[in-house]
């Protein structure tokens, strides 16, 4: 089955870019249930604005979806890193994914464009693989890597709900 990839990043101590990797099928009822835990008045979950309770019962949400999420980690949080970040993504879901969907950051945009197009070129995907970058709101299903991305460099108690499904690459 094809998967839909969702990308944001923490560039907390370097750069760290988590991809959420869900199943084609599976896309439309995920989005419902993480739409379903916006609080009165929001727009979006940003788990860095989030109460600890609230987290916890929101990572608990995710991790009831069964997805995989791959962390990107560089170094550095420049060009070299971000663009090293892109191209590992597309490399990984070439074969598998049929949309990456990245939460658009205003100052990245064309870099990114440019990276993903290349990378797609590279990898062998540029027909399969649709790719967008969307504003946070846009998709529910971004919020989860935020969340993914968050508690990951955070450490402590939140890496440890996270780790059973997330795996760490370094770029």
């Amino acid at each position: 089955m094809p998967a839909h990839v969702f990308v944001d990043e923490s560039k907390t101590r370097g750069l760290l870019m988590a991809a959420t990797a869900c199943g084609a099928a599976e896309v439309n009822a995920h989005r419902r249930t993480m739409a379903s835990l916006l609080l009165p008045r929001e727009r979006r979950i940003h788990f860095t604005k989030e109460a600890p309770a609230r987290r916890r019962k929101i990572l608990g949400v995710i991790a009831e979806f069964d997805l995989a999420v791959r962390l990107y980690q560089a170094e550095k949080n420049n060009a070299a890193g971000r663009k090293a970040c892109l191209i590992a993504v597309v490399r990984d879901i070439a074969d598998s994914a049929e949309r990456l969907v990245i939460e658009r950051d205003e100052t990245t945009t064309t870099f990114d464009k440019q990276v993903l197009f290349h990378a797609a070129r590279e990898h062998g995907c540029s027909d399969s693989l649709q790719y967008e970058l969307l504003a946070a709101h846009a998709d529910p299903l971004l919020w989860i890597p935020d969340a993914v991305a968050w508690s990951w460099v955070k450490g402590g108690e939140w890496r440890e709900l996270v780790a059973p499904y997330s795996t760490l690459v370094r770029v």
